[in-house]
């Protein structure tokens, strides 16, 4: 009798915790986002939070713009816009957590006046949930939507 109600139970949770970290993770994104806007506006500078590698293996460094251009890709490989962190591997903190192969937008810049670039990154845990983090332009506003499948629509999380 234990071993079949640990042989069901143990599924159901792993599954619960996978998706707990895809949530995490989200959130610990949509923060970052919020903290470069913040960096920017504080540093009078445009900051970005620049997405690296792929899959498990991405990592997410910030930036700022050094020459007054904006932070740019280009200027970011020839050292002109320095980090502003070391590379935080996003699967070390939320294993099974992963930016998607259609990940959406790679760098994301924040300006001193508040605004940003729009875009969005996916997520997805290891049971499947998926998750995007938004950033809205005109307001910088982050919003993290989660996909449900049933509905096959992206929901507002709360």
């Amino acid at each position: 009798m234990v071993a079949v109600v640990t042989a069901v139970a143990v599924p159901v949770s792993l599954a619960g915790v996978n998706r707990a970290r895809g949530w995490a993770g989200a959130r610990f994104v949509a923060a970052r986002f919020v903290r470069a806007r913040a960096q920017a506006v504080g540093r009078g500078a445009a900051v970005a939070l620049r997405f690296e590698g792929a899959g498990e293996h991405t990592t997410l460094r910030s930036f700022a713009d050094a020459n007054h251009d904006g932070v740019l890709t280009r200027d970011i490989e020839a050292g002109t816009d320095p980090p502003l962190d070391e590379p935080v591997p996003l699967a070390s903190m939320f294993p099974g957590v992963a930016i998607t192969p259609d990940g959406g937008v790679r760098l994301f810049s924040f300006s001193p006046d508040g605004t940003a670039t729009t875009g969005s990154i996916y997520l997805q845990s290891r049971d499947g949930s998926r998750f995007a983090v938004r950033v809205l332009g005109a307001t910088a506003r982050v919003r993290i939507e989660h996909y449900v499948t049933a509905r096959d629509t992206w929901v507002e999380a709360f």
